[in-house]
C-alpha cells in the first residue's frame, strides 16, 4: 500500500485516484465514500466532520482488500454484500443478480396498482433470486402470501437470508417454470410478477464488463432465436394458475415491448399495458387475465 498517510481524506484520495483506472472520476469518488461508509458505518455528513481521524491498520487492510476486489471489475455491491432496494436492505451474492432501478419501477407500479385490493392477496415472483420484487410487495402491500420460486438453490438461500432479514414471511420454491410437469403443484395466484432473462445473447457485447464476469449469466440472457421463452411460458402458466381478473407483470427487453404486448393479446390476455421506465424506454407490462 502507498497511501501517503492512514488519514481518512488521504485513504478516500488514494483509493479514489486507484479507481479511475476503471471508473470515471466522479463515479470513483462516490464509491469510495459507500466503501467507507458501509465498513465503518459513517454517514456522509461524518466524512466532512472526520478527515483527519487515522485508521488502524487492520481498516486500512480491510479497505485495501476491498478496492483490489473492485479493481478486478467486481461490482461494489458484491464486495459489500449488501445494496438497498426500495429502502430496504438486501444481501447479494454472486449467485443473484444486482436489483436494479426499473425493478424498484416494477414494485411500484404493482403497488400503484394492488394496495387497494380486499382479502389475502396470493403473489408468485417467478425468477426470485435475491427475493427483493417478494419482500418489497410483502412490506408494501398489507394482506399477502407471497411466493418465491428460482431454479437455483443458492438463490432461494440467499432470498430466505433476506425475508428473515426485513422481518418478512414469505414461502420459497425451488422449480424450473420452463418444467410444465411441476406447474400442478404451485397452486393459483392473484399476482405473477416476473423479472425473467430478456437479454439477447448477441448484446452481451453491450454490456459491462463487471456484469458479464461476476452476475449470474443464467438469469440475464436468453438465446436470439427465442427472446419471448420465459414470458411465453409464464404466460402459458397463468392460464390455469392466475385467477379470474387476477394480474400479470413483466419487467421487459426495451427492443420486445410491442412483440410481447402482441403475444399476451393472442393468448386472450385483457387490459395489456406497457409502461415505459424512468429513461422513457418500455419496461413494464401488467395484463389482466380473462
Amino acid at each position: 500500500m502507498k497511501v501517503s498517510s492512514n488519514k481518512l481524506k488521504d485513504v478516500l484520495k488514494y483509493y479514489a485516484d486507484q479507481l479511475t483506472k476503471i471508473y470515471d472520476e466522479l463515479e470513483s469518488k462516490s464509491i469510495m465514500y459507500q466503501l467507507i461508509g458501509h465498513f465503518f458505518k459513517y454517514e456522509r455528513i461524518d466524512f466532512i466532520k472526520s478527515q483527519e481521524i487515522r485508521l488502524s491498520e487492520s481498516e486500512l487492510l480491510t479497505v485495501h482488500f476491498a478496492v483490489k476486489e473492485l479493481l478486478l471489475n467486481k461490482p461494489l455491491q458484491y464486495v459489500i454484500g449488501e445494496t438497498e432496494f426500495l429502502d430496504l436492505r438486501i444481501m447479494v451474492n454472486e449467485h443473484v443478480l444486482i436489483p436494479r432501478p426499473e425493478t424498484e419501477e416494477l414494485v411500484q407500479l404493482i403497488c400503484e396498482r394492488e394496495i387497494a385490493k380486499n382479502g389475502v392477496l396470493r403473489i408468485l415472483d417467478v425468477g426470485c433470486g435475491s427475493g427483493c420484487i417478494g419482500i418489497a410487495l410483502k412490506k408494501n402491500l398489507g394482506s399477502t402470501d407471497v411466493y418465491g420460486l428460482d431454479i437455483s438453490e443458492n438463490a432461494l438461500k440467499l432470498a430466505k437470508e433476506n425475508a428473515e432479514l426485513n422481518d418478512a414471511d414469505l414461502h420459497f420454491i425451488l422449480c424450473d417454470i420452463l418444467d410444465v410437469e411441476k406447474w400442478n403443484d404451485l397452486g393459483t395466484f392473484e399476482i405473477v410478477v416476473s423479472n425473467p432473462p430478456y437479454i439477447r445473447e448477441s448484446e452481451k457485447k453491450l454490456i459491462r464488463k463487471n456484469v458479464l464476469e461476476f452476475e449470474p449469466l443464467h438469469a440475464l440472457f436468453v438465446k436470439d432465436e427465442d427472446p419471448l421463452l420465459f414470458y411465453r411460458k409464464i404466460a402459458q402458466f397463468c392460464e390455469n394458475h392466475l385467477t379470474k381478473n387476477g394480474t400479470l407483470y413483466f419487467e421487459i427487453n426495451e427492443a420486445f415491448g410491442r412483440e410481447t404486448k402482441e403475444m399476451l393479446v393472442l393468448m386472450r390476455f385483457k387490459s395489456v399495458e406497457i409502461y415505459k421506465d424512468i429513461n422513457g424506454k418500455d419496461r413494464l407490462i401488467r395484463a389482466k387475465k380473462n
